[in-house]
């Protein structure tokens, strides 16, 4: 009998909401990558990416969420505005 994957994302984060940065730590930490490697490839200083938490930044959005293996915009929803919506 095989089981079935559940997904258990929704235990730490809110779907249609920003990842915290736990969340994302741990996201990172899961795929054997930590913040501090980030800044390695990036050439930036210590604890320079942790901008990130605060407000946008693109190039930082985009090393992080490839890390994990999702799109920017399934990490960090309020920073990018979803292309379905209807105008009414």
């Amino acid at each position: 009998m095989q089981l079935l994957k559940q997904d258990i994302t929704h235990l730490f984060v809110d779907v249609g909401r920003d990842w915290s940065s736990k969340a994302i730590i741990a996201a990172l930490d899961r795929k054997g990558v930590s913040l501090h490697d980030i800044e390695k490839d990036l050439c930036l200083k210590e604890n320079t990416i942790r901008n990130v938490f605060y407000r946008k930044c693109g190039r930082y959005e985009e090393a992080i969420a490839q890390k994990i293996g999702v799109s920017p915009a399934v990490i960090w929803p309020s920073r990018y505005p979803s292309n379905d919506r209807t105008a009414a």
